[in-house]
């Protein structure tokens, strides 16, 4: 079963390099550590539920992996892919398919938005992060 906020623990966010667009050109923009700034449900804020300490955070890695970790739901691994043509992102995590999720991500300097792809349920979330590196 599905926990709630499931989505939001793979999602701290990634991105490397300066992009300045609200496009992401390819996948070497995404790489590096990205710092949770705001979770955002069906229109609610609730990101003092979501990253109660503010230390939610993902690190994607040029080698197709990722790391993210961050109260309340602690570390979690996998693999990342992106699709610049779709701008999505899919996290394959390895605590298995209920984790797994895909994303569609714009990126504005340092800022990148995550907005959830597929059920009705991961539509509902966007996801803001801000570059840590």
């Amino acid at each position: 079963m599905l926990r709630p906020f499931a989505l939001l623990a793979l999602a701290a966010l990634a991105a490397s390099g300066c992009v300045t667009t609200a496009s992401v050109p390819d996948q070497s923009a995404l790489v590096g550590r990205w710092d949770m700034e705001s979770i955002v449900d069906d229109g609610t804020d609730v990101s003092a539920e979501a990253n109660p300490a503010g230390d939610r955070y993902i690190d994607l890695r040029a080698d197709g992996t990722f790391v993210s970790g961050g109260q309340p739901y602690g570390r979690n691994t996998g693999r990342w892919v992106y699709n610049p043509r779709t701008r999505r992102l899919g996290l394959d995590s390895d605590l298995g398919p209920d984790d797994d999720s895909v994303w569609s991500v714009t990126i504005r300097g340092d800022v990148m938005r995550w907005r959830g792809e597929g059920s009705d349920y991961a539509r509902r979330f966007t996801i803001t992060s801000r570059r840590a590196d």
